[in-house]
Order: C-alpha cells, then sequence, then structure tokens
C-alpha cells in the first residue's frame, strides 16, 4: 500500500499546468514547466490540504525532501501560501524549503509575457498591477528589466518617474494577445478593474450596454479598453473580462461636413468634407467613426447623413474690412493707423495685410500667413514664424463659427495648425490669440 501511495504521489508532484511546446527547461537541477514559480522540499514528513468544491477538504501526507512545483503564491497579512499540483496549499513555514524560479526563465515559456502583481502584502491596491513595456496613448510609460526578478521604471505623466524591483514571487506571467483598436460594448454589468486578475482592485462599477475603446492588449481572459471620452471627460483604463464583451456594429454611413481631425488611438487622420465613413457610436459631443478599418473620433457636428453641400470657395473680402476701426485680443487693443494696418501700444505689436493677384497676406506681431488664392479647402498656407517657414493648408471653412465673446463669424478659414481666420476680420482665434471684441 505504502508502495502504491509513494507513486500516486510522485504523479501529482509532477502534473504539469499546462505542457509547454518549447524545448525542456532545466535549473538547479529539476526540471521546469510552463506556469512554475518555484520548487519546494519539506524538513520532515507534513500533512497537506486542499479544499474540494463542495466545501470538504482533503489531505495527503507528504514525504521529508520529496521535491514538488509550485504553480500559484499568495501573499497576504505577512504570511505566504504555496500552491502545489492538484489545489493542495501550504503555508509557509521552518518545514518548508522553496526556491523561485528566476522570472527570465519562467517568462522564457511565453511568446509575450504579461506581468501581473500578485501579492497584498502591503495593500490590496498594487494587486493585479499590470507592468508592460512602452505607453499608451496619453497613459503613462512602463520600461522593465527582466532577470531574476522584475525591475521597472514608471514614467509617470506628471513628468516624476518611480522605479522599484519585484521579487520573482509577487508576479503571475500571462500570455500577452494582441487584439483590434475597435469598439466593444458591456453584454452585462460589471466591476471596473485596475488589473487583469480577478479580485484587483476596483473602481466603480460599468452597465450593460457600456462602450470602450479597446487598447490593443489581451492579457488573462481580460482585454484592457479605454472608457469612451475626451479631452477633459474621462480617460479611464480598465480591464474587462473578455467574454463580456462584443464588437460594436456601425450605425449606417455618415459624410464629414468640412475638413477635420480624426483622433485615433495612437494616431491622427486628416479627414476631408466628403469623406465616407461609419458611424459607431457617440457620446456627448463627440461620435465615433470607422473608416479605413481604422477607428477614430470627430465632433458630432461634423457628421452629417446625407452628402454636405460643396465646399465654400473664397476669392474676395478675406481680410479685415475697411469700415473696422479697433481689433481687441486679450488685453491687448489694436487700432487702425492707416490703410490695411493696425497698431498696439505695447512695441512690435501689429496687424499688417495686403492683397495680391495670387494671394492673401496676413500679419500678426511678427507672424506671416500667405494664403493661395482662391481660399478653399485644401489650398495651400504657408506661415513665417519666428524665421521658420512652415507649409500648412486649409482644413476647413465652416458656414458659421461661434467664438466666446467675439461673437458669430461666416465662411471661417481653418488652417492645419489651427487657426481661425473670418474674412474681414482676419485671425479670430489662434495659439496666443483670441479676438474679444472689435469695432
Amino acid at each position: 500500500m505504502k508502495k502504491y501511495f509513494f507513486t500516486f504521489l510522485v504523479v501529482i508532484a509532477f502534473l504539469t499546468n499546462p505542457s509547454s511546446s518549447k524545448a525542456e527547461v532545466q535549473w538547479d537541477g529539476a526540471q521546469i514547466v510552463k506556469g512554475q514559480t518555484g520548487k519546494m522540499t519539506f524538513t520532515k514528513d507534513v500533512k497537506v490540504y486542499k479544499k474540494n468544491a463542495n466545501g470538504t477538504f482533503s489531505s495527503m501526507t507528504v514525504k521529508r525532501n520529496n521535491y514538488f512545483r509550485v504553480y500559484n503564491i499568495e501573499k497576504y497579512k505577512n504570511k505566504t501560501f504555496y500552491w502545489m499540483s492538484s489545489g493542495y496549499r501550504v503555508q509557509a513555514t521552518d518545514l518548508v524549503v522553496f526556491k523561485k524560479v528566476p522570472l527570465n526563465i519562467r517568462a522564457s515559456f511565453y511568446d509575450n509575457p504579461g506581468y501581473i502583481n500578485i501579492s497584498r502584502q502591503d495593500n490590496d491596491y498594487i494587486y493585479g498591477t499590470h507592468y508592460f513595456d512602452g505607453s499608451e496613448y496619453r497613459g503613462p510609460r512602463y520600461n522593465l528589466s527582466i532577470g531574476e526578478n522584475l525591475y521597472y521604471e514608471y514614467l509617470r505623466t506628471d513628468g516624476l518617474t518611480e522605479k522599484s524591483y519585484l521579487d520573482a514571487t509577487d508576479i503571475r506571467i500571462a500570455e500577452t494577445t494582441k487584439r483590434d483598436e475597435g469598439l466593444y460594448k458591456l453584454t452585462a454589468d460589471v466591476q471596473h478593474l485596475r488589473g487583469p486578475i480577478a479580485g484587483g482592485s476596483a473602481g466603480g462599477k460599468y452597465s450593460k450596454g457600456t462602450v470602450f475603446q479597446s487598447l490593443g492588449l489581451e492579457i488573462n481572459g481580460y482585454l484592457r479598453v479605454q472608457v469612451l471620452g475626451t479631452w477633459g471627460e474621462d480617460f479611464i483604463f480598465t480591464y474587462i473580462p473578455v467574454a463580456l464583451l462584443q464588437p460594436v456594429q456601425t450605425q449606417g454611413k455618415r459624410y464629414i461636413r468640412y475638413g477635420v481631425i480624426g483622433e485615433g488611438n495612437r494616431e491622427q487622420k486628416e479627414l476631408k468634407r466628403f469623406d465616407e465613413v461609419s458611424l459607431l457610436t457617440e457620446k456627448n459631443a463627440t461620435a465615433w467613426v470607422e473608416i479605413g478599418g481604422e477607428t477614430y473620433h470627430v465632433p458630432k457636428k461634423a457628421l452629417a447623413t446625407i452628402r454636405p453641400n460643396e465646399s465654400p470657395i473664397i476669392t474676395t473680402s478675406f481680410l479685415p474690412n475697411d469700415t473696422l476701426q479697433q481689433l481687441v485680443y486679450g488685453n491687448t487693443v489694436y487700432k487702425k493707423m492707416t490703410n490695411n494696418r493696425f497698431e498696439a501700444q505695447k512695441e512690435n505689436r501689429i496687424i499688417d495685410y495686403h492683397e495680391t493677384e495670387q494671394t492673401f497676406n496676413y500679419e500678426m506681431d511678427g507672424t506671416k500667413y500667405i494664403f493661395e488664392k482662391p481660399v478653399t479647402e485644401g489650398s495651400k498656407v504657408t506661415i513665417m514664424r519666428h524665421g521658420m517657414k512652415e507649409e500648412e493648408f486649409v482644413r476647413a471653412i465652416h458656414y458659421t463659427f461661434t467664438i466666446t465673446p467675439a461673437g458669430t463669424f461666416n465662411n471661417v478659414v481653418e488652417i492645419s495648425s489651427v487657426e481661425f481666420f473670418a474674412p474681414g476680420y482676419g485671425l479670430i482665434d489662434g495659439y496666443s490669440a483670441r479676438l474679444m471684441s472689435y469695432k
């Protein structure tokens, strides 16, 4: 009977989780398998236990110096527990001799290893933290170095850097899969998780039907996603079980009403008037669209359900008109001095403009703008700024455009450097100048 029990024990000890297709790995005199965290022996015969599905417990006696693989580790309340195969758990004591497998050896079993913090020893907040090389759009950046343990530099969005070593026993490794970066909708209520692991640090709940943008990473059965939002709203990164997400279906065709920048998850795209896109979803003043298999968000007002009118073409009256006597930008007042010239009391603060057969020319405080005629969407704009020449273009001509507090203007020209010009007034909004009033 003892012989059969010993054979059964050896079989349990060498069960794997699951087998790796990679070449056999030897470490510290024994074969290491995928998912193995460490190896363990006992200094004397001990009884170990596991909890069964029905709530009862099973036990077995393990012999002194017998080698067992450890697949998972729990750390909390200054206690450490080692999980053996078949569900047996052992608390770390003087009777247990544990050796951790170096993290780089464990990682060698994975094509794209992802690293998850599984320690609750200090606090629950770090449990489930996912460490990865690189950064996401508008997110923090990690620089990882994997050796016996994990070393990381965390480059925060406020410019500060955190550096730390994590013991290999604090890390669970899971395969990371690249996923598309489209939109996904929740099929059931779920809690916001800060890491890809059940029981991880959590925030509020999301309701069924909430839409997220994939950040392209699936790990441990979770997809890393971003709550839909725009600047000033709720760019929140979270992990949602893949099983609770389904792709968002398009809601039909839409047309771009005027030239606009489509903001993608990692890149931008110039969208032109008449471009056809597929509407995915809307939130507040923002719409998410698909074009060329990629997802972007744009202002809702930039979309039309039917093909928009032809783009306006500006051939006359692009510069400030002759009746204007004063323009106010912030605290600076420009008064008309001569034809085609305004001056402020501050040194070198002037507005100057003139027209040729080929161009409209506008200058403000040393920055010169040269618009090719006729001015239409896509036409060339040359900017001379601080002695440097910049080639820009007209992104859009807005039928009406409102800025506060100056008012509403017609046929406003938006150039690719995100500056706005109104025929009869000149620059109305730019990097450091917004028209406040005029007379």
